[in-house]
C-alpha cells in the first residue's frame, strides 16, 4: 500500500484532535482514558495509509500522551516505565493494524482481479457460444483483438515466416509452442525477448495444435504472469470452439455419407428384386431354346451370370444393412456341392473338374441358403480364373470341415490376399478382375455371419500347378461332434 501525504496529514490531525480533546476534559476522563483515546489515530492512519502513517500517528500521539496527559502536564519528561509502555503499544498497534490491512487490501485486489477474469472468460465464452460456430469463433478472435492488440491464429505446421513482424526468434519460439504445447515468448519464461506471446490451443497433454500468437502490449510493458494465465485460458476456449465446429463438421459429413450409404443399398436392393422377374421369365425361355441353339445357349449362361450378379447385389445390401440372420442346422456338405456344382453347371463344361468330397463326411452347422450362395460364388470365382482345370476337396479335421477350391490359374500374391475380400477389389498384376467384383466380399461376410472362417491357402511349392486355393472352414454339427 501507498502511503500519500494526505495519510500523513490524516494522522497527524487525528492526533492533535485527541490530544486538543485530552486536553481539555483530563480531570473528567482520567489517564487510563486518555491513553486509549490515543489510539484512535493509529488506527484511522495505518488501514488508510500504511505502515508510515501508523507510525507517524504512534510517534506524535506518544508525544502527545506525555505532554498533555502524564504530570507535570505540558513538559516532556518521562517519570516511569508505562510512559515508555505507552509508546510501545501504539507502535505495536501501529504495525499489526498496517500489516492486516495490507493483507485485507491483498486479497481484495486479487478476488476483483479473479472476478474480472471470470467475468471477462464468461463474455468470451458466450461470444464463442452465439450463432454460427465459424462465425463466433472469427467474432472472438476480433475481440481479442479488441482487448489484447494484435492476434492471429497459426495453424499447424505453418511457422510465420512469411508473416511481417516476426523476427527469427519469434518463429522460433512459435515452432516451440507447436511442437511441445508450451507457452511460449514475451513474458514467459521461455524465449521471453520475443515481441510475441504465443500460446496453445489445447492443454498440453495434446500438444502438436494450432496456436494463438499475441503482440506485446502497446506500451512496451511486459504482461504479468496473471494475464499470461487469462490469456492461456480464453485461448483453450478459443480451441474447444474450434475442436466443436470440426466434430460438427465431421458429424455432419458422416451423416450425408450414411444417408448416401443407406440409398445406394436400398437402391442396389430394389434394382435386385426388380430384375429378379423379368430374368428368371428370359432365363426359363433361353433354356428351352438352348437345347437346339448354340447362340440360346450362350445367352443363357449369360443370363445365369446375370442371374449370379443380381445375388450378389442383394447379398451385399443384406450384409451393409445388417439383415443377415443365419438359421442353421445340419447340412450335408456333400449334397451342397452337388447343388452348386449343377448350377454352375455351364460355367464348369469347359473346364475338368475334380470332387474329392467324401460321403461319410459329418454334418456340418449352416445356413442351407447362404452356404449354397458362398459354395457357388467360390466356384464360379475359381472357374472364372482357371486355365483348364480345378479341385474341389473337404476332409474333417476336429470340430472343422475343411473346404478347399483350387484353380490351375495366375494366383494370388502374398501381399494382395488381404485385399480379395474386399468389395469390388482388384488384383493389379493378373487378370483375377473379372465378375461383380462383389463375389469374394460376399463369401467372406456370409461366412462370418455362419461363424465360418474363410482364407487363401499357401500353394505346395513344386507341384507344377499354381493357381489360388480358397479354403473355407465349417464347424461340425454339435451333435456330430458328440
Amino acid at each position: 500500500m501507498r502511503s500519500g501525504p494526505g495519510a500523513y496529514l490524516l494522522a497527524l490531525a487525528a492526533v492533535a484532535l485527541v490530544a486538543a480533546a485530552v486536553a481539555l476534559w483530563l480531570p473528567v476522563w482520567g489517564l487510563a482514558s486518555a491513553a486509549l483515546l490515543f489510539l484512535l489515530p493509529v488506527l484511522l492512519a495505518s488501514p488508510r495509509g500504511g505502515l508510515g502513517p501508523g507510525l507517524a500517528a504512534a510517534v506524535t500521539g506518544a508525544l502527545a500522551y506525555n505532554y498533555f496527559a502524564l504530570p507535570p502536564r505540558f513538559s516532556f519528561q518521562v517519570h516511569g516505565l508505562d510512559n515508555v509502555v505507552s509508546l510501545f503499544v501504539l507502535v505495536a498497534v501501529a504495525v499489526v493494524t498496517s500489516r492486516l490491512a495490507d493483507a485485507l487490501h491483498a486479497r481484495k485486489s486479487e478476488a476483483e482481479l479473479r472476478a474480472a477474469a471470470s467475468t471477462e472468460a464468461a463474455a468470451f465464452a458466450a461470444l464463442l457460444g452465439r450463432g454460427d460456430p465459424g462465425d463466433a469463433a472469427a467474432a472472438a478472435l476480433d475481440w481479442l483483438r479488441g482487448h489484447y492488440g494484435q492476434t492471429q491464429i497459426l495453424p499447424l505446421g505453418q511457422a510465420p515466416d512469411a508473416e511481417p513482424g516476426f523476427s527469427t526468434l519469434d518463429r522460433s519460439a512459435a515452432a516451440w509452442t507447436m511442437h511441445n504445447g508450451d507457452m511460449t515468448g514475451h513474458g514467459t519464461t521461455i524465449m521471453p525477448p520475443a515481441d510475441w506471446t504465443f500460446l496453445p490451443l489445447s492443454p498440453r497433454r495434446q500438444s502438436g495444435g494450432d496456436v494463438l500468437a499475441v503482440a506485446r502490449p502497446a506500451d512496451g510493458e511486459t504482461r504479468s504472469e496473471a494475464a499470461l494465465d487469462q490469456l492461456q485460458s480464453l485461448a483453450w476456449l478459443l480451441g474447444q470452439s474450434r475442436d466443436r465446429l470440426a466434430l460438427e463438421g465431421e458429424r455432419h459429413a458422416r451423416e450425408r455419407l450414411e444417408d448416401r450409404d443407406a440409398f445406394r443399398r436400398a437402391l442396389l436392393a430394389s434394382l435386385a428384386h426388380d430384375f429378379r422377374t423379368p430374368l428368371t421369365v428370359v432365363t426359363g425361355a433361353l433354356d428351352r431354346l438352348a437345347i437346339h441353339d448354340e447362340g440360346a445357349a450362350e445367352a443363357l449362361n449369360e443370363a445365369r451370370r446375370l442371374d449370379r450378379m443380381m445375388d450378389d447385389l442383394i447379398g451385399a445390401a443384406r450384409i451393409e444393412g445388417g439383415a443377415l440372420a443365419p438359421r442353421t442346422e445340419a447340412v450335408d456338405l456333400v449334397d451342397s456341392v452337388a447343388d452348386a456344382c449343377a448350377a454352375l453347371d455351364r460355367v464348369l463344361k469347359p473346364l475338368k473338374v475334380t470332387r474329392d468330397v467324401a460321403s461319410d463326411l459329418p454334418l456340418v452347422a449352416a445356413d442351407p441358403v447362404l452356404l449354397r450362395h458362398v459354395l457357388i460364388n467360390l466356384i464360379d470365382n475359381a472357374a472364372r480364373h482357371a486355365r483348364a482345370s480345378i479341385g474341389i476337396s473337404a476332409r474333417a479335421t476336429g470340430g472343422l470341415v475343411e473346404l478347399r477350391v483350387r484353380d490351375d490359374g495366375p494366383g494370388i500374391s502374398p501381399a494382395e490376399r488381404g485385399r480379395v475380400f474386399e468389395r469390388f477389389a482388384r488384383v493389379e498384376g493378373n487378370d483375377r478382375g473379372g465378375g461383380s467384383g462383389l463375389g469374394l466380399a460376399i463369401v467372406k461376410g456370409f461366412a462370418d455371419a455362419m461363424h465360418m472362417t474363410v482364407d487363401i491357402e499357401d500353394m505346395p511349392d513344386g507341384d507344377g500347378v499354381g493357381g489360388a486355393c480358397f479354403r473355407l472352414g465349417l464347424p461340425v454339427r454339435a451333435i456330430e461332434a458328440a
